[in-house]
């Protein structure tokens, strides 16, 4: 199996936001090019910007978000992938409370990212980057059927660099419950954009 990092997603320290507006937590970047975080959103006002990037959020905690900047309106909602201009001057409005945001934010053209829940096993291709988010229910990565699989407990994420061989992430059968980072396993993909 390709190189393997697990760690637990509260020991990550927050950030401040680039507009200082708030607070985030990185789970892995490559420099500038890409980074996959958690954002705690408590108080309308503005997004923070990133020229030339797209970004990627997935409401993990909470009702949603409403983003607007002029006549251009984006609507985050609990577990659906809202896609984005990051260098759009965003104003953000709390439908109902805080929410807790999972964020990829990948340099345009230059890398593709995908997110999406995990209900069922899913094999990764070679030659990604992956990271398994196990909000709510523990994981299991494994590169053949033939290999012991290696846990990702609750509550915890696991970042698979550059992978050499396809990987093949299953969630664990059984109802998961919020630990703070909402209840649904989430694999994010960065691959490089084809040209």
């Amino acid at each position: 199996m390709s190189s393997m990092q697990v760690c637990d997603i509260a020991s990550i320290p927050s950030g401040t936001w680039r507009n200082g507006k708030g607070v985030t937590r990185t789970l892995a970047a490559e420099g500038t090019d890409w980074r996959v975080s958690i954002a705690e959103v408590e108080r309308d006002g503005p997004y923070s910007m990133f020229e030339g990037m797209t970004r990627l959020s997935v409401i993990l905690r909470g009702k949603g978000v409403v983003l607007r900047a002029g006549r251009l309106t984006t609507s985050l909602t609990p577990f659906a992938v809202a896609e984005y201009d990051g260098a759009t001057a965003w104003d953000a409005s709390l439908t109902d409370g805080p929410v807790t945001v999972l964020n990829v934010i990948c340099k345009r053209h230059v890398y593709r990212p995908t997110v999406r829940a995990l209900s069922g096993p899913v094999t990764v291709p070679a030659g990604v980057t992956a990271i398994v988010l196990a909000a709510g229910r523990a994981c299991h990565g494994a590169a053949s059927s033939e290999a012991a699989p290696h846990r990702i407990a609750v509550d915890q994420f696991a970042v698979f660099q550059k992978l050499e061989h396809p990987v093949r992430i299953s969630p664990d059968p059984v109802d998961g419950k919020d630990g703070g980072f909402g209840t649904i396993p989430h694999l994010v993909i960065i691959e490089p954009a084809t040209v």
